[in-house]
């Protein structure tokens, strides 16, 4: 079982598959450094009425190895959707950031299955500093096929909200899965005890 152990921990894929990950850095059509614009639809979100792309605007810079992030309170409250094509339970991180100099009460972000709240994480709504603090936020969630995840503004619709960024979603293994790459890891290693047995003694 340690061998067992130390190989998945050697091996994340073993434990996880990721879905999607969305850092919003190679959104056709996005920003220059500096500004930011609205899209339809990026990295396979689609925008309701759209999705706000800022890139390290005045105090606002990205997260860690990026430069782009989203706001979802465009002129007005917004948010951002994507379909999870196969049933299962999902693992989803992504980063959250209020916006700077805006108090509590304006950069509410909310993480949504099928329209119902996603507990942890729940709403997020603080006060912003100087510039950006992101912080990193997660959420295991069993979903149904073709269910809708959607991040949308809940705060004061005034163009003014929270961020969110590098987005990533991953499948956890059923049990089932787990327990026949153990019987795998099993057999294995009863054949590799068995070779070395029959191998014959060299001077």
């Amino acid at each position: 079982m340690a061998g067992i152990a130390s190989l998945t921990a050697a091996n994340p894929s073993l434990a996880a598959t990721q879905i999607f990950y969305s850092d919003f850095e190679s959104v056709s059509g996005g920003p220059g450094p500096g500004t930011f614009t609205t899209v339809a639809a990026a990295d396979g979100w689609t925008g309701s009425p759209n999705i706000e792309l800022q890139n390290n605007v005045a105090g606002a810079p990205a997260a860690t190895g990026g430069a782009v992030f989203v706001e979802l309170d465009t002129s007005g409250n917004s948010m951002m959707s994507r379909t999870i094509v196969a049933a299962g339970t999902y693992d989803l991180s992504f980063l959250y950031s209020a916006r700077p100099n805006v108090a509590a009460g304006s950069n509410g972000i909310s993480v949504l299955l099928n329209g119902v709240l996603l507990t942890p994480p729940g709403n997020l709504d603080l006060g912003g500093g100087s510039t950006t603090a992101w912080a990193q936020y997660s959420a295991r969630f069993t979903a149904t096929a073709g269910s809708t995840l959607t991040f949308a503004a809940t705060g004061a619709s005034d163009s003014l909200g929270g961020y969110v960024d590098n987005i990533g979603l991953s499948a956890v293994p059923e049990p089932s899965t787990w327990a026949l790459m153990i019987l795998g890891f099993g057999a294995m290693g009863g054949a590799m005890r068995r070779r070395r047995t029959a191998e014959p003694a060299t001077a």
